[in-house]
């Protein structure tokens, strides 16, 4: 057999959006797949308190086993901004936002992950701070050198 393929990175998006609630979600069950959150550890840990969910997080090491049990997290840790509050958008995070993008697709080019996948961003927030973004697809397309392309699945 072969060697096991590179975890997957999830990157929450919007921080004062859903994107955290769905991380804490994935950390509450048993994974097949290797997953790192690429995000704020201290975001992550107020959320799952403020839900009532016990969560250990743990910093990732690439080439060392990634936590795949219940209430286990492996992370990246990209700093916050601005503080946040659950439905409170600040424009101050939009840095934040495509900083864990950029992160998540440096380290997905340079094979330390396998795939991406993305929690929702507020498009509107993120140009409000006067950073121009269109979307995830071209800012993606803009790292990579690709053209987009979009599927959504659910």
């Amino acid at each position: 057999m072969g060697a096991a393929p590179a975890p997957l990175a999830f990157t929450p998006g919007e921080p004062a959006g859903i994107g955290p609630d769905l991380c804490v979600a994935l950390a509450s069950m048993d994974r097949q797949a290797e997953v790192v959150a690429v995000c704020d550890r201290g975001l992550i840990e107020a959320r799952a308190e403020r839900l009532g969910v016990p969560l250990a997080i743990e910093s990732y090491r690439p080439g060392t086993p990634v936590a795949r049990d219940r209430g286990r997290l492996t992370q990246v840790q990209v700093p916050l901004r601005f503080p946040c509050e659950p439905g409170r958008l600040a424009a101050g995070n939009a840095a934040y936002v495509l900083e864990t993008l950029r992160q998540a697709t440096k380290a997905l080019l340079d094979g330390t992950f396998s795939a991406l996948v993305t929690g929702p961003v507020h498009k509107g927030v993120i140009n409000e701070a006067g950073l121009p973004f269109t979307g995830h697809t071209e800012f993606l397309a803009s790292l990579t050198g690709g053209d987009p392309v979009m599927m959504l699945a659910c």
